[in-house]
């Protein structure tokens, strides 16, 4: 094979004729307009509307609707794999406790009482400082009180 340049000809060296010449892109056409990517082909076809029969009528739903109601279904029907699924879809898209921060989670009266008693026997060192839940009069049980207040 006759080269006309100082190179070797092989894996990695083409002709120095058929290499690209500067500024000329390998994809001179690049990504066609309008090249879908996954994300939005699939969110196409969960719009895509489909004629189904429901109680003897037929409607046009989306497929995202379809798909809904199939999950629910089968989750009511008592489907192992459904259920968790299906939760855990709810619990993503209802968005109350996800965004919610601990004030509004924790904001009952008792959970106040609860949180500001583990507070403050996190704060304290020593056990007899720790102030002790309140005891009901009628029920002087030893089994429910501290075992620092019990008497002997």
């Amino acid at each position: 094979m006759a080269n006309n340049g100082p190179f070797e000809v092989g894996f990695g060296k083409p002709p120095r004729s058929t290499r690209f010449k500067p500024g000329q892109s390998g994809n001179p056409a690049g990504r066609p307009r309008g090249a879908k990517n996954f994300a939005v082909a699939i969110e196409q076809e969960l719009v895509t509307r489909v004629t189904v029969t429901e109680n003897g009528r037929r409607r046009r739903i989306s497929k995202r609707e379809v798909i809904a109601k199939h999950l629910v279904n089968k989750a009511a029907s008592g489907d192992l794999k459904a259920i968790p699924l299906l939760l855990n879809e709810a619990r993503a898209h209802q968005g109350t406790l996800a965004d919610a921060g601990p004030d509004q989670v924790l904001d009952t009266p008792e959970d106040r009482k609860v949180l500001d008693g583990i507070i403050a026997r996190i704060r304290s060192s020593s056990p007899e400082s720790v102030p002790s839940p309140p005891i009901a009069e009628d029920d002087e049980s030893e089994a429910i009180r501290p075992s620092h207040e019990i008497e002997r």
